[in-house]
Formats: C-alpha cells, structure tokens, sequence
C-alpha cells in the first residue's frame, strides 16, 4: 500500500508524492506532475539515506516526530507530513486539517450514517464533530473541515455511503 509524502515548507498548494515500496525493495515514486521514478534507497545509518534514481544521487538527513518528518537535501531543510492511504483520503475530504477547502465534507470512507450532529442551518467551527459514519464496526466522528454554516445535508441515518460521497455543506 502506498505512503502520500506532502511537502509543508508553508506551501498553500501541497504537492503530494505517492511512494510504494516494490517487491525486490526499490520504491516506486509518482510525482505530482504523473512521472513516475524508481528509487534505490540505502540507509548507512539511522537519520541518513542515501538514494539513487536514474544515474542520479542524492545523500538526505532525516528526523521524524510521529507523521511530520524533517529533511535536509543539498543543504536545504524541508518539513513533510506522511500519511497512509486511509489519513489521505481523510485529508481529501477534509477531515483533519490541511490542505481541506470548498463547501462539501466528503466521507473519506465507506460506511453506514449513524447520526447527524449538525443538522441544516447550525454554526459549526472547523473540528466540529457534524456526521458520524459507522465503518468496519467503528463510528467515526468526521468533523468540519471550516468554519461556517451547515447548508444542506445530503444524508439521513442509515444511509450507505461511499468514499468521496457528499455528507454535508458547510458555508461561510
């Protein structure tokens, strides 16, 4: 399953890079523009790769601290969050933090409503638990992506959803 590595120098537009590591231990990297790279990764000791691609090699400091990882290449430091596939699609719809905008809260997840909180016309502030979605025995508590007004909400309780579907509008 792929890693999302999203570069945070303070970018308001984060560049997202898919990484999956391949069976013989290379990693497959898609870029954000699509280009696809294969990736040789050796590590002479903890806090330290050494990555080869294309002819090309690059020698990287690294720290992490849970999901936010600090970078130095060629003397330049960079600051990254890694997600797993389901903290990405969490992050797509708006759930838990960065880089959610736009009116509609989508389930990052496919499930069965369980309740609504936030009911049309509601003030809600961004972390607002508004929808509860039950998934694979547990309900999750998804949560306003902004602050704002519920306009609409597109489900009702026991509603099956899917991933991307539309749970709620929220507007300023």
């Amino acid at each position: 399953m792929p890693e999302y590595y999203i570069p945070t120098d303070g970018d308001d537009d984060p560049r997202t890079f898919e990484v999956e590591t391949l069976e013989d231990g290379r990693y497959k990297v898609v870029t954000p523009e699509g280009e696809e790279l294969i990736v040789d990764a050796f590590e002479p000791e903890r806090g330290h790769l050494h990555l080869l691609e294309g002819g090309r090699s690059w020698d990287l400091h690294y720290k992490n601290d849970d999901n936010d990882w600090a970078v130095g290449v060629d003397g330049q430091a960079h600051t990254m969050e890694v997600l797993n596939e389901r903290q990405r699609r969490m992050r797509v719809a708006g759930v838990g933090g960065r880089g959610a905008s736009g009116p509609e809260l989508v389930s990052p997840m496919a499930g069965t409503v369980v309740s609504i909180v936030a009911e049309p016309g509601t003030e809600v502030s961004k972390g607002e638990t508004v929808v509860i979605v039950e998934a694979m025995k547990m309900e999750n508590g998804l949560k306003a992506h902004r602050d704002g007004t519920v306009d609409e909400v597109k489900v009702e309780p026991g509603d099956s959803v899917e991933i991307d579907d539309v749970l709620v509008t929220i507007v300023d």
